[in-house]
């Protein structure tokens, strides 16, 4: 009874009932065609990554694609763990379409408060 509140507390709570798919990275030499849905493609060679590509989690179906090089401003970083989990750092903002702004850590999605421009 405990772990059920504290999940629907927590908005963990899905259709299936159980905590919410956590996005995992999987490294390709080139974006797939169909991407998963809770999949972060690094994308590169098997000396660097160039880009993480994913599609938008608001659930608008845009591919996103961050850029992984220091040389080229936006840049992010990817940290991947054991599990295959992945983080992003900084936040992720879309400016235009939907203008979602979320942060990605250790696979779960956390969304950023709008601010008025």
């Amino acid at each position: 009874m405990f772990d059920y509140l504290l999940r629907l507390f927590n908005g963990r709570r899905t259709e299936q009932g159980y905590s919410k798919p956590k996005y995992q990275a999987e490294r390709v030499e080139e974006t797939p065609d169909i991407l998963d849905k809770f999949t972060v493609y690094l994308v590169g060679s098997k000396k660097s990554i160039w880009h993480a590509e994913m599609i938008c989690p608001c659930g608008c179906g845009a591919v996103l694609s961050m850029n992984l090089q220091n040389d080229f401003r936006p840049c992010w970083r990817a940290t991947v763990f054991r599990d295959k989990t992945i983080s992003l750092y900084p936040s992720v903002w879309r400016k235009v379409g939907c203008k979602s702004h979320f942060i990605l850590r250790r696979g779960a999605v956390r969304w950023c408060r709008e601010f008025d421009d």
